[in-house]
């Protein structure tokens, strides 16, 4: 199975295939973010910064503002965990035409240990203006996405881990609103990103034993939400959000406000990385490791529905 920095480097090379205006820049990470087929393709609009994160960034916003269309691919746990400040004054400031690609999002491949695992990007990037935040799940997102971003001229952000969710039969990706990856009528999941993959097991092993049906939704896009995105979960006895970030200033916490403006929401229940990092282990152990295992998911599950 491809994982989704292949999938954003296929559609970044047909985008740049289409406009000769885009060009690409990696902290010497271009094969292991996406950005190998572009540089292959068009070895003259590719540039290799090096591990200098910062000055990338900044050389993207100066290309930007000069009329191209810019893109960074790197760890996010480096960008933009270590370039916040030149997204926010070089980039969104200025509004500049940069699209940032972060890769390997939470636990990453797991062995590269808690330096290169973020958990804090959602925070980092929904918090500033004018700044577009994808966070796909499936490889339909994927591509959405890189199509959606790549055609708009403002400053966007993408997400990208290994793991891709399994795509269910009929499924539509909605990038301005939810997208359903299972019907359920009694409890509900929203989550984002790769790990839902996880809820849809959970939520069939939970089923197995129960009478009880458990819905499970995708949110893409993380920017910019209205309270009506959310209406369809007040059918719901409890809604769990599930995100592999931290739970502070993640997911759960750009929904909760919504749930608390009414009455007529169910009880929201979170579920992340508790103000942990992570360690050097096997992406499967370190799951365990952070509580966010298939069964870790199954016990909260469980507990919510007693």
């Amino acid at each position: 199975m491809k994982t989704m920095m292949q999938i954003f480097a296929e559609e970044l090379l047909e985008a740049g295939r289409q406009n000769p205006d885009i060009v690409a820049m990696s902290a010497d990470v271009r094969n292991s973010t996406g950005l190998k087929l572009f540089a292959e393709a068009f070895p003259d609009r590719y540039f290799e910064t090096g591990i200098c994160e910062q000055n990338m960034v900044g050389t993207a916003a100066g290309m930007a503002l000069a009329g191209k269309k810019a893109v960074v691919s790197d760890y996010a746990c480096f960008c933009p965990g270590r370039t916040w400040e030149q997204i926010r004054n070089a980039v969104c400031l200025d509004k500049a035409d940069v699209k940032i690609i972060g890769a390997h999002i939470g636990v990453g491949s797991g062995r590269n240990g808690a330096t290169h695992q973020s958990f804090e990007d959602i925070a980092l990037m929904t918090c500033l203006p004018d700044m577009a935040v994808y966070s796909p799940a499936t490889e339909r997102d994927v591509r959405l996405c890189t199509r959606k971003m790549m055609n708009t001229d403002t400053p966007a952000y993408i997400r990208l881990s290994a793991e891709l969710c399994p795509e269910p039969e009929g499924y539509k990706c909605n990038i301005n609103g939810l997208s359903l990856l299972k019907q359920g009528t009694d409890f509900a999941v929203i989550g984002t990103g790769g790990l839902l993959r996880k809820a849809l097991c959970a939520a069939k092993a939970f089923e197995h034993s129960r009478h009880s049906r458990i819905a499970v939704f995708n949110l893409v896009r993380l920017d910019s939400l209205n309270a009506g995105i959310f209406d369809p979960f007040k059918k719901f006895q409890a809604v769990l959000c599930l995100e592999e970030h931290q739970t502070n200033g993640g997911l759960a916490s750009l929904i909760a406000p919504f749930f608390a403006r009414s009455k007529d929401f169910p009880p929201f229940y979170r579920m992340g990385v508790d103000l942990k990092f992570g360690a050097s282990m096997d992406a499967e152990n370190l799951y365990a490791y952070l509580n966010l295992s298939e069964r870790d998911i199954l016990n909260r599950l469980t507990e919510i529905a007693a």
